[in-house]
């Protein structure tokens, strides 16, 4: 191990043995490059990603195998092993750990995942695709623009003939997101007349989850300032679960269970796909847009979790691939406001007050998240 520890720190002052594979042109302000990834597709090598970065600097201490990665924007200390990092001081888990082999460094998809959305300043989109990782680098990054919110789309989950869960008593999920989506509505109509509302849907009835992404990027036409909020209730087979959780997207999920509520919400989707919705699909991750639907989360948990006090308990900001969060071309977040499978949070999520209480915990946390600097 000291060998190759030895190998790699010399690997890393000279940047040796880099590859870079020009793939093709994105427009005349970026470049699209791919990088292999390795072990199954999980790991990225810091001696291909390092030169594309020049402003992200290494330190580390060989003893202990302890490395920081650190731009102006932030830093990320990590150890070679362990499967958690810190990050502005905040102790955080990954699936998988920094792996070093043969004097290398692999990163793990999820904490390279961060090092894009935490220490690049600027917009950088790429995509992690089977054996590959796709990246836009721009040749002369975009200036910062502050946040501002113009225009909301509130999505209230499921309706129709997708009921989405259910307490022990039939209570459908898909009634518990339409009436907080309505009370949302409401609400920031009367103190945000200026910003621009939409609701997925006002009754009943079924929408793809392509068709809710096509509204909200719709807007898009009259204004760049716009946010997505997807309201749904959370379940379990166990009903003692409990708990609230606020999502955001990402190819890496953060926990095993944060995959399987992916894969619960997305299961309606629609077999006869609209072919210009999947081309936006299948497009690469913004990293702006991924770092504000971040910040979007982290405001609304942390005003969720104050407003609900005592009553519904915070599970904490996740990441996760939901396909109507995917679809989205704008900051988005998805809202598992609390388990209906639990009859204490499913009794609450019902009560026509407590989901005022919710809606109005959401908005504060639109406010804080819109007043908030980029």
């Amino acid at each position: 191990m000291e060998t190759n520890s030895l190998i790699f720190w010399k690997r890393l002052i000279r940047f040796g043995f880099f590859i870079l594979f020009f793939f093709t042109y994105s427009g005349l302000n970026a470049e699209t490059v791919k990088l292999p990834l390795y072990g199954k597709g999980e790991f990225v090598s810091f001696s291909d990603l390092s030169p594309l970065f020049p402003e992200l600097k290494f330190q580390t201490r060989e003893s202990v195998l302890v490395g920081n990665l650190q731009t102006p924007q932030g830093k990320i200390s990590f150890r070679v092993g362990s499967s958690f990092y810190t990050l502005d001081g905040k102790i955080l888990k990954i699936a998988k750990p920094p792996l070093l082999k043969n004097g290398d460094l692999y990163l793990p998809i999820d904490l390279v995942e961060s090092v894009f959305l935490n220490l690049v300043s600027y917009d950088l989109r790429y995509r992690f695709k089977d054996s590959e990782l796709l990246l836009d680098i721009p040749k002369e990054p975009a200036p910062k623009r502050n946040i501002n919110v113009k225009a909301i789309i509130i999505d209230p989950g499921h309706g129709g003939k997708d009921p989405g869960t259910s307490d022990a008593d039939g209570n459908f999920e898909k009634n518990v997101s339409l009436a907080v989506g309505r009370y949302l509505y409401l609400y920031l109509r009367k103190y945000y007349p200026e910003i621009r509302l939409v609701l997925t849907r006002k009754t009943d009835v079924f929408i793809e989850l392509e068709d809710r992404s096509k509204q909200a990027n719709s807007l898009l036409k009259d204004t760049r300032d716009s946010i997505f909020i997807s309201l749904h209730c959370n379940a379990s087979l166990n009903e003692k679960a409990d708990g609230f959780e606020i999502y955001y997207l990402s190819q890496s999920p953060s926990t095993e269970q944060a995959r399987e509520t992916a894969l619960v919400e997305n299961k309606f989707i629609s077999p006869h796909s609209d072919a210009n919705v999947k081309a936006i699909q299948s497009q690469m991750l913004s990293s702006v847009t991924q770092r504000r639907s971040k910040k979007l989360a982290e405001s609304v948990e942390a005003e969720y979790d104050q407003g609900m006090t005592g009553l519904i308990s915070s599970r904490g900001v996740k990441k996760a691939d939901f396909s109507v969060l995917r679809g989205s071309l704008m900051p988005a977040v998805l809202v598992e406001m609390g388990y209906l499978t639990n009859p204490k949070e499913s009794k609450i999520l019902r009560d026509k007050n407590f989901q005022k209480k919710i809606a109005r915990s959401i908005i504060k946390g639109i406010h804080h998240y819109a007043s908030s600097k980029d």
